[in-house]
């Protein structure tokens, strides 16, 4: 008898509190799916259904035509070869400066580690310019190479911290037993810190990821061939020519018969652009909500 009450009483319990949860959720869900979806049913929309009805949640004539012309406009191809080979450049280069860094800045004392911190700090609010930036590459000689964009996005501050905080969290003994053992400071980071902050890293590659597939700025800097342009550069160029082709056509007859649908285009390149993140998302997200909170909380 009393298992059932106790049962019954927590059945009570779930009805109420979790599905006042549920819903929360679920509208908090919808609000985060819901441009992601309307921007794929715009992307497959033609433009005479899309004038005619824009907030349409099923499209009556689905057609791929937007997506048929970022491939025949643009070259697709080589901006995903591009973005892929400074993913696969920038990512260790990135990873190997923010943990070396983040496990230097996490030791207790060393000399000149608040002035360091300073001036890693100070990065966060206050930062170079556009100009010397540039100067810099410049005298660097990587103009025109793909160096350029793998060097200028290197390290991000604020991941740094993330890492050096989670680092904080590990226990003082296991490095001082390391060093008992005869291990150096790199032993200790390659074989005890590295493998237990799978979490911290998994979520700061996540970042990282990211930021160098979004990564368009640079490239338009430092870049002058049009076949380095990464994914995103090729993506802007060609949404910028159909909105410019597009305001041709309202204004100009002759070119009123040219098939666009600048709309459509735009929908297109942000589903081909997040597209590839989102099938790898999926595999980190368990490491990435331990990672960002134990990485923001100093130990």
């Amino acid at each position: 008898m009393a298992t059932k009450h106790v049962k019954k009483v927590h059945n009570k319990r779930f009805t109420v509190m979790d599905a006042l949860l549920m819903i929360v959720l679920t509208a908090f869900a919808i609000t985060i799916v819901f441009p992601f979806y309307t921007s794929i049913v715009v992307s497959i929309m033609s433009e005479h259904e899309y004038l005619r009805n824009p907030f349409t949640l099923i499209p009556k004539h689905p057609e791929l035509s937007s997506y048929e012309t970022l491939i025949n406009q643009g070259n697709i191809i080589s901006g995903y070869k591009n973005t892929l080979i400074h993913l696969l450049l920038g990512m260790p280069l990135s990873m190997f400066l923010t943990c070396t860094l983040a496990y230097a800045l996490s030791k207790r004392y060393f000399p000149g580690k608040k002035l360091l911190f300073v001036f890693i700090m100070i990065t966060m609010v206050f930062g170079g310019g556009t100009v010397p930036a540039f100067l810099n590459i410049k005298e660097l000689g990587l103009i025109n190479s793909r160096w350029a964009v793998v060097f200028s996005n290197g390290i991000g501050t604020f991941y740094v911290i993330l890492v050096m905080n989670y680092i904080q969290t590990l226990p003082t003994s296991l490095f001082d037993s390391a060093r008992i053992d005869g291990a150096n400071e790199l032993t200790i980071l390659l074989r005890v810190v590295l493998p237990l902050s799978k979490p911290i890293l998994a979520t700061v590659g996540l970042f990282y990821m990211v930021d160098k597939w979004n990564e368009w700025y640079g490239s338009m800097l430092y870049l002058n061939k049009a076949s380095l342009y990464p994914l995103q550069l090729e993506l802007k160029q060609i949404i910028a020519n159909a909105q410019i082709l597009d305001d041709v056509m309202m204004t100009d007859s002759m070119y009123r018969a040219m098939p666009t649908f600048s709309m459509g285009i735009k929908m297109a390149a942000v589903v081909l652009t997040m597209l590839p993140i989102m099938c790898v998302f999926p595999f980190l997200q368990k490491y990435f909500v331990k990672g960002v909170t134990l990485g923001a909380v100093k130990g």
